[in-house]
């Protein structure tokens, strides 16, 4: 996960690591309009994808649910 974020700072793209579920919950809610379908949210070292369901609703689900095979 470090060569990703150090990737993403030198594209200029700013990074945000949750050392716990509860500040990532707070941020999500404050910028929840803001969020990406696809960005990479990660919590406690786990990283998880913002997906959209059917009925318009945000949703982080962990990155390995979307992994191949």
């Amino acid at each position: 996960m470090r060569p990703y974020i150090d990737c993403k700072n030198a594209q200029g793209e700013r990074v945000l690591e949750f050392s716990a579920e509860g500040k990532a919950v707070d941020w999500l809610k404050r910028y929840r309009q803001e969020i990406l379908v696809g960005s990479i949210v990660v919590i406690a070292g786990v990283a998880f994808v913002a997906v959209a369901s059917s009925g318009g609703a945000l949703l982080l689900v962990p990155a390995l649910l979307l992994a191949a095979s």
